[in-house]
């Protein structure tokens, strides 16, 4: 961490120098946190801004840019396309570099640290912009940034959220890591965050939380309502084939300078945003302009429906290789959730894929556990070679990656990720024997 706070210590004295700033960020809630970050911190200095949210970095992203320009949570992985560029760069992103990049560049994995796991690309841009002056109070941001990528409050992340604590941007305590405040029924009948049997249900859920003798709002549970009910919902996850009941029980995480208070709310906000193609209302949530937030509600509500909805689909229609579980589909609206959700809660197995036709690409979405990265799983790795090979682009983490592909190649696609991902599995049983 020393060696990467000396290094965002240098960039943001190079952005305080330009007189304006270009800002390039993905439209997913990492990518949406991020921006928010850069974009208050040069509000505050002064610095004019233009901001522009992309699901990916492609040539018509950079034909355009004028530089000086920061790219967030994008970059690494197209050192062609940011070499394009003249005059003054910044990449501040956490995914897997590849090749060099010419330019100012900010990465955990550069650094020793897991931009997997240990810190998101908000995170990433946050070690920059609390040098930039007084931003301790954007910390918030950084958390449910790495919260949106499904990251732990370990390692770099851990460091974060202490400064968050210190500086009253953030608080904690035991309880439930719901996406709701509220009644407790009406927050486990709509809660896809745990996803469990009977959300969706009113009289399911009315009957598991009676059978628990359980009420009122969530946030104000008492210690023996909350030991009752977090046994209760292990038992049942564990049940239902999932091993996430530690990723639901814990501490709590709350935003005291952002509009949301609840953290993964938050999150939630910000990735329908982005979803449905607003990603500029989450941005808008970030500079804390609470025009957007009923807004922003509203659509949050029929993602989640809509969510629920397609979970129903992977239920009944997944289908399964040697190595990977897979789902193939026209015009799904949120196949990364969907997979995150399904591996987490309903099929933890084996890597979970979907392949979603949209226009004239087929989108997809990968993604693997903690468990499965140990035997060796690499999906970055898979996605891009079996994307490459059929005329894609892929690429990513090692637990969630995402690629592009032609239609009519997923036969072919499908067929090299079940391979790779054979390959990478039985690697650490090869040598272990060895």
């Amino acid at each position: 961490m020393k060696r990467l706070d000396k290094a965002a210590e240098t960039i943001a004295r190079s952005i305080l120098r330009c007189d304006r700033m270009r800002v390039i960020s993905h439209n997913d809630a990492d990518g949406i946190t991020s921006a928010g970050l850069v974009c208050n911190a040069l509000k505050r200095a002064g610095i004019p801004f233009h901001a522009t949210l992309v699901n990916r970095l492609d040539e018509t992203v950079v034909e355009s840019i004028v530089s000086p320009v920061v790219f967030c949570d994008m970059g690494s992985g197209k050192p062609d396309l940011i070499s394009r560029i003249k005059g003054d760069v910044f990449v501040l992103d956490h995914h897997k570099p590849v090749g060099t990049l010419d330019c100012m560049h900010l990465n955990p994995h550069n650094f020793g640290i897991d931009g997997a796991f240990e810190l998101s690309a908000s995170g990433t841009v946050y070690s920059v912009v609390r040098r930039m002056g007084d931003n301790s109070d954007l910390a918030g941001l950084a958390i449910a940034g790495a919260l949106g990528d499904r990251q732990a409050m370990i390692g770099a992340n851990h460091s974060i959220l202490e400064e968050a604590i210190s500086s009253g941007a953030v608080q904690t305590r035991p309880g439930l890591k719901m996406s709701a405040d509220g009644p407790i029924n009406q927050v486990f009948e709509q809660s896809i965050e745990p996803l469990l049997d009977f959300t969706g249900d009113p009289e399911k859920t009315r009957e598991f939380l009676e059978s628990l003798h359980i009420e009122n709002d969530i946030q104000s549970l008492g210690r023996d309502d909350l030991n009752r009910l977090s046994t209760a919902l292990t038992l049942k996850l564990l049940m239902q084939g999932s091993f996430a009941a530690d990723s639901i029980i814990g501490e709590v995480i709350r935003l005291k300078k952002e509009l949301v208070e609840n953290s993964l709310e938050f999150v939630q906000l910000l990735n329908a945003c982005g979803n449905r193609d607003l990603p500029g209302l989450g941005l808008t949530l970030c500079l804390r302009d609470r025009s957007a937030l009923d807004q922003a509600k509203k659509m949050a509500a029929e993602y989640r429906n809509n969510i629920l909805a397609e979970i129903k689909i992977l239920r009944e229609q997944h289908k399964e290789m040697k190595n990977i579980r897979y789902l193939v589909v026209k015009d799904m609206e949120a196949g990364a959730v969907v997979a995150g959700l399904g591996i987490r809660y309903l099929y933890a197995d084996m890597p979970l894929i979907t392949l979603n036709h949209k226009g004239d690409v087929v989108k997809v979405s990968a993604r693997g556990n903690k468990l499965l990265i140990s035997k060796g799983l690499d999906l970055s790795m898979a996605l891009r070679k079996a994307a490459e090979s059929v005329g894609g682009v892929g690429g990513g983490h090692t637990i969630a990656s995402g690629a592009s592909i032609p239609p009519g190649s997923e036969e072919k696609f499908l067929a090299s990720v079940d391979r790779i991902v054979g390959e990478q599995l039985r690697e650490p049983a090869r040598e272990a024997k060895a």
